[in-house]
């Protein structure tokens, strides 16, 4: 997938990646520069949404939101998060 490969080089310079979503581009930190609070939402057995959050945090979760999606969009914009971030498939 372009978008994993995308998220390995950009891992390997220590770079965000960014990725379009119904016309809206997102950008995701480098995996270092991640909010720690994406470590504690993982570690306190957060469901997936307040994991994606924490990963493109309050303005872009905004954003998100304003695309008014349905389930099966929020499964393809995580894999795309998750792809991004350089977690894998989110397990959807």
């Amino acid at each position: 997938m372009a978008a994993a490969k995308k998220a390995v080089q950009a891992e390997a310079n220590d770079e965000p990646t960014t990725f379009e979503f119904k016309g809206v581009e997102f950008t995701i930190p480098a995996p270092m520069d991640l909010s720690a609070e994406v470590l504690e939402v993982i570690e306190d057995g957060a469901g997936e949404t307040k994991i994606m959050k924490a990963i493109i945090g309050e303005e872009q979760w905004a954003a998100y939101k304003g695309l008014r999606c349905t389930i099966r969009e929020f499964g393809e914009f995580a894999e795309k998060i998750a792809d991004a971030a350089g977690f894998g498939n989110p397990g959807n």
